[in-house]
C-alpha cells in the first residue's frame, strides 16, 4: 500500500483560485485517489495550448424597435488561416460585446446585465442562434463563445423585472411590478426617460402637481407662472445666464406641452341654457350638443356670449395620487443616474414587488449600478408622507437577502419635502446604527449607510455647487461617501468610529443632538 503510486492532476492558476474552489477540486480529486499538485507554467507548456489572445476591435452602430428582445450585431473578421472558411472544426472563439449607449429602448427591457453566472440562464434562454457555445454576463459586457467563422451575433435584451429578480438567488422568489409603478415607467417615457432629470426642476412639479387638482384644468399663464414663481435655482446662473426667468418657464412648459402629458381645452357657452363647459379638441365642432340641455347650438354664437378660454388639464384625467407618486421617484431615479457619471441605462424597476421566503416586499426603486459601483439600489421614496419603521425594515429585509448572496447592494431614502420629521431621522438613526461593514468597489471598507437625500438635494441643476455629485468626498469608496455625507446632512451624523473589540457593535456613531 504504501508503495503505490496514485495518479496526479496538475491544475493550472491553482494559486489564484479560492479555497473554496480547490477545496472542491481537491475532495473531487480524493474520491478517484488523485493528487492534486499545482501546475507550474514551465510543466504545463509542453503539452497545453494555452490559446489564443488577440483582440479584433470593432465599433457598430445598430437600429432596433423600441420593443424589439435583441440586436444583431456585426463582427470583426478572425483572420483564419487558408483560403477555406467551412463552417465546421474552425475553433471557438470568445466575442466581448458592450454596449456603451442605448436611446429609446422600451423601459420594461435592459441590455446592461449584472456579473453574475446566473444571469447565463436568462442571456440562454433568450440566445437561439446556431453557433453560441456559451455566453457569460462579465464586468466589461458580456462574452459569447462563437465558432471562429460567425460574421454576426445575437445580443439579447432581458427584462429587467427578471434581471433584478435574479439578484436575489432564490427559485422561489415571485417578481411583480404594481400597476401604479406600470403608470410610471411609462409616463416616464414622455419625459425622456426615468433619467432625463425633468423633474428634477422645482417648477415643473410645482405646475404638474397645481394641474393634478384641476380637473377642468387651468391657464396657459397660470401654469407659466407656477414654474416661474416656484422654479428654485432654475435656470442655473452660469449655465443659462442668458435666459431670464419667464423664458425660462415659457420653455419649461412647452416641453410638458410636448411629452402630452396636458390635454388643451376650449371653454364653449351653451346659447340655450347658458351652462359652460370645457370641451378638449376632439369633441369641438361647428355645432356642438350641450350636455345638460340636450339643444344643438352654433359654436360661434357660443363665443359671442362668452368669451373663449383655452385652459390645459392633465392626459386621461390623470389622478393626483398617481402624480404624487410619479415626481419623486423619477427626480431620485435622475439623481441616481446624475451620481454614477457613467453612460448606458442600467436596469430599473419601479415599483419591484418580490415574495421571498413567503414575505412580500416593494421597493420603489430597485436598480443595478454597473460601471465604477457594481451595486444594487432599493429605495422608498415620498412626496410628503412619512418614511415610516416598515419602509426601513422592508429594504432593510432585502438588503440582507441581497448579501447573503454576495451582492453589494444601497439603500435609499428620499423625500420631497424640505427636511425630514423628528421621528423620520430617529427612525433612520437606528438603521445607521445597525450598519455593518461593506466591501466597496475599488477594495476599500466603508459602513453600510443608506443614501438620505430631501427635496433641496432633488431639485438641483446638474451644474449647482450643491448637487449631491459636488458634495466634498473624503475617500474614493464612490456613492457610499455620497451616502455618508448624506447622513451628515440630513441626519446629524457627526462621526463613526470601527470598534472590534465592543460585543454586538461594530461602529459607534457620534449625532449632532
Amino acid at each position: 500500500m504504501g508503495g503505490e503510486e496514485r495518479e496526479v492532476v496538475y491544475v493550472a492558476g491553482a494559486d489564484k483560485a479560492s479555497a473554496e474552489v480547490m477545496k472542491a477540486i481537491e475532495a473531487a480529486a480524493h474520491s478517484d485517489q488523485i493528487t492534486v499538485e499545482l501546475g507550474h507554467q514551465e510543466v504545463l507548456s509542453s503539452f497545453v495550448f494555452e490559446g489564443l489572445d488577440t483582440d479584433f476591435a470593432k465599433t457598430v452602430r445598430v437600429d432596433f424597435r423600441p420593443e424589439a428582445r435583441g440586436i444583431d450585431v456585426d463582427l470583426p473578421r478572425v483572420p483564419l488561416r487558408g483560403s477555406s472558411r467551412r463552417s465546421f472544426m474552425r475553433g471557438i472563439v470568445a466575442a466581448e460585446v458592450e454596449l456603451r449607449e442605448i436611446r429609446g429602448q422600451d423601459p420594461r427591457f435592459t441590455a446592461q446585465i449584472p456579473p453574475y453566472r446566473r444571469h447565463a440562464a436568462l442571456l440562454q434562454d433568450q440566445y437561439h442562434v446556431h453557433g453560441a457555445d456559451h455566453i457569460r454576463a462579465r464586468y466589461d459586457g458580456v462574452v459569447f463563445g462563437l465558432d471562429a467563422t460567425s460574421e454576426d451575433l445575437r445580443f439579447p435584451f432581458l427584462y429587467s423585472q427578471e434581471v433584478l429578480g435574479l439578484l436575489f438567488d432564490s427559485k422561489t422568489a415571485k417578481v411583480s411590478q404594481s400597476d401604479v409603478c406600470k403608470f410610471q415607467t411609462r409616463a416616464a417615457e414622455r419625459f425622456g426617460g426615468p433619467y432625463s432629470g425633468t423633474f428634477n426642476q422645482n417648477g415643473v412639479r410645482a405646475a404638474v402637481t397645481l394641474a393634478a387638482g384641476k380637473a377642468a384644468g387651468i391657464s396657459l399663464p397660470h401654469l407659466r407662472n407656477a414654474v416661474e414663481k416656484n422654479r428654485g435655482g432654475w435656470p442655473h446662473p452660469v449655465m443659462d445666464r442668458e435666459m431670464t426667468p419667464q423664458e425660462y418657464a415659457t420653455r419649461a412648459v412647452n416641453h410638458l406641452f410636448h411629452s402630452g402629458l396636458f390635454v388643451p381645452t376650449l371653454r364653449v357657452h351653451c346659447s340655450h341654457c347658458r351652462v359652460e363647459s370645457y370641451v378638449s379638441v376632439e369633441g369641438l365642432g361647428p355645432s356642438m350638443i350641450c350636455e345638460f340641455c340636450g339643444q344643438s347650438y352654433n359654436l360661434a354664437l357660443s363665443h359671442s356670449l362668452a368669451r373663449p378660454e383655452w385652459r390645459y388639464r392633465l392626459a386621461a384625467h390623470l389622478r393626483a395620487d398617481q402624480i404624487e407618486a410619479l415626481l419623486p421617484a423619477l427626480a431620485t431615479t435622475s439623481v441616481l443616474q446624475q451620481l454614477r457619471q457613467a453612460e448606458g441605462s442600467p436596469p430599473l424597476v419601479l415599483g419591484f414587488q418580490i415574495t421571498l421566503e413567503g414575505r412580500t416586499v416593494e421597493a420603489d426603486i430597485a436598480t443595478y449600478l454597473a460601471e465604477r459601483e457594481w451595486l444594487a439600489v432599493l429605495g422608498e421614496v415620498k412626496t410628503a408622507n412619512r418614511i415610516d419603521t416598515k419602509d426601513i425594515t422592508n429594504l432593510e429585509f432585502l438588503r440582507t437577502k441581497l448579501s447573503e448572496k454576495n451582492v453589494r447592494s444601497l439603500l435609499v431614502f428620499a423625500t420631497l419635502k424640505a427636511e425630514l420629521s423628528p421621528e423620520e431621522r430617529q427612525d433612520l438613526r437606528e438603521l445607521v446604527e445597525r450598519s455593518t461593514m461593506v466591501k466597496t468597489s475599488n477594495g476599500q471598507s466603508s459602513p453600510s449607510l443608506p443614501l438620505v437625500l430631501t427635496g433641496p438635494d432633488l431639485s438641483h441643476n446638474w451644474w449647482d455647487k450643491d448637487h449631491p455629485w459636488r458634495w466634498e468626498k473624503r475617500s474614493q469608496n464612490g456613492i457610499f461617501d455620497t451616502a455618508l455625507i448624506s447622513c451628515e446632512r440630513n441626519l446629524g451624523l457627526i462621526s463613526y468610529m470601527y470598534n472590534k473589540d465592543l460585543d454586538g457593535a461594530r461602529f459607534l456613531f457620534t449625532w449632532a443632538d
